[in-house]
């Protein structure tokens, strides 16, 4: 039987956070029998994305300050377009190279607007792919308000347009996505709550304390 293969996109700017639930994410796929193919995007961190996963790692990029202003290189060097071209064509060889029958973006539309120079013309070049593979976006259910007019109509304008599935990482007794985006309502593509995305439990502990927190 024909083992089925995703392509994961994820770009951590300032934490590791993403990083961390996509690397479970792919993981989790990989003992599910997945091809997996993680392509990241940040400053390098050991451990991750993990073992049984292929790795691709883009020229790294980070946040220039902590509002998400601008792209710096590791030096805290502006990029500039050509920093820009080499990641979109290294993304698309990688998407190629793959020839997936998934594609998952970690956060975009709904985040990380900074990477939309590799993002559309990956996006277009799924649409124009055939036989097109799916296109997932992996959320947390809680999201960051949108204060600019316009982009949650944006947002789900993209999302209606080309994604098959957005994946919210949350239990919908505890939050629903629309609570955090008001928009939700005008979502097409199926939407899903996978449960909160976490370590495997530890082993009990040999020994017992009883504690005192303030």
């Amino acid at each position: 039987m024909k083992r089925l293969r995703a392509f994961f996109y994820v770009q951590h700017l300032l934490g590791i956070g993403h990083l961390a639930r996509a690397s479970r994410i792919a993981a989790a796929m990989v003992d599910d029998g997945f091809d997996v193919t993680v392509v990241t995007g940040g400053a390098p961190i050991a451990g991750f994305p993990g073992p049984g996963v292929t790795s691709v790692a883009l020229p790294p990029v980070t946040s220039g300050d902590e509002g998400f202003s601008g792209l710096v290189d590791l030096q805290g060097k502006p990029i500039d377009d050509d920093f820009k071209k080499l990641r979109s064509e290294m993304l698309l060889q990688a998407f190629r190279d793959c020839r997936p029958d998934i594609v998952i973006v970690e956060a975009f539309p709904f985040g990380r607007r900074q990477m939309r120079f590799e993002l559309l013309p990956l996006i277009e070049a799924i649409d124009a792919t055939s036989p097109r593979p799916l296109l997932a976006t992996s959320v947390r259910d809680i999201l960051q308000e949108r204060v600019k007019p316009g982009r949650n109509e944006e947002t789900v304008d993209l999302i209606n347009r080309h994604f098959d599935l957005v994946m919210i990482h949350g239990d919908p007794a505890f939050a629903t996505i629309d609570k955090t985006f008001p928009l939700a309502g005008a979502i097409k593509a199926e939407v899903t709550y996978t449960g909160l995305v976490a370590a495997p439990p530890s082993p009990a502990a040999s020994e017992r304390f009883d504690i005192v927190v303030s």
